[in-house]
């Protein structure tokens, strides 16, 4: 197994200029270089963020969609482009520790039956574009089952990878069918047939990835999060992942949450969800 990896990311015309440079700085400054940076434009984006890709193209394969077609519409186009088998994921809004992919080709190739790793985030609120900055503004950490065995009891009922630091097989993705229509949930979605696709799942226990949750609590309540909640768990029930007791019991917690002012839904995410 070569060391080679291709690091995927989006960006659509929302996104912060200032931050999408600040996530680029941090795979570009990775110990471990990546062989190349998969940046899908999702539809038109705004002069600064063309700005901010222009700063960097030496270092990019830019693909751009002619219109928005939302987050796994996008990587499903990206992971076409990628050339290397491994994949490292990157949002357009984080900051992966310098080391972040180095441990992570490092523990792959330590265990070749690993189809999917990611690790703990350290999620932060703040301006911070840099790993030291973003440190300082840390306000809980989002950790996971480490083993194989002990992701299968977890996926049946919360999402056992962190998306935005995960590295992932390109072939074993494609063969599970890649990133498909599912709002909201499109990674878990992704996971969840992997795993029924016979696929093996770890994560580390360091922090790989700082992640930015500004208004994050907000985003994940109201009716279209209900919406897409309901819809999710509807698969989960029909994939046969949990039982009909299950299914009513995760789709009244989770809708209960959606539902709540955002003040007492953050205050459940920092001290059930989350270790401070």
């Amino acid at each position: 197994m070569n060391n080679q990896y291709s690091v995927l990311m989006s960006v659509y015309a929302r996104d912060n200029p200032r931050y999408l440079g600040a996530a680029i700085d941090s795979i570009l400054g990775q110990t471990l270089k990546a062989a190349e940076i998969v940046l899908v434009c999702d539809g038109p984006l705004t002069r600064e963020l063309d700005q901010v890709i222009g700063r960097y193209e030496e270092h990019l394969r830019v693909v751009r969609l002619p219109r928005n077609q939302g987050l796994g519409a996008a990587l499903s186009q990206g992971l076409g482009q990628c050339s290397c088998e491994w994949v490292a994921r990157m949002d357009s809004d984080d900051i992966s520790a310098s080391n972040r992919c180095a441990r992570q080709m490092e523990y792959l190739q330590a265990h070749p039956d690993v189809d999917v790793l990611s690790g703990t985030l350290a999620e932060f609120e703040g301006g911070a574009l840099t790993g030291a900055e973003a440190r300082n503004q840390v306000i809980s950490y989002k950790c996971l089952p480490t083993d194989h065995q002990a992701v299968s009891r977890y996926i049946r009922r919360r999402n056992p990878v962190n998306h935005p630091c995960v590295m992932f097989r390109k072939s074993r993705v494609q063969q599970a069918g890649g990133y498909q229509p599912c709002p909201l949930f499109e990674d878990y979605d992704l996971w969840v047939r992997m795993y029924l696709d016979q696929c093996h799942f770890a994560n580390l226990e360091e922090t790989l990835l700082y992640m930015r949750v500004d208004g994050m609590h907000r985003r994940r309540g109201g009716i279209p999060y209900v919406r897409a909640n309901v819809n999710f768990w509807t698969r989960m029930y029909r994939r046969r992942m949990i039982s009909p007791v299950e299914y009513l019991g995760t789709v009244a917690v989770r809708c209960a949450v959606s539902l709540m002012p955002n003040s007492l839904r953050r205050l459940v995410y920092e001290k059930k969800l989350r270790r401070l």
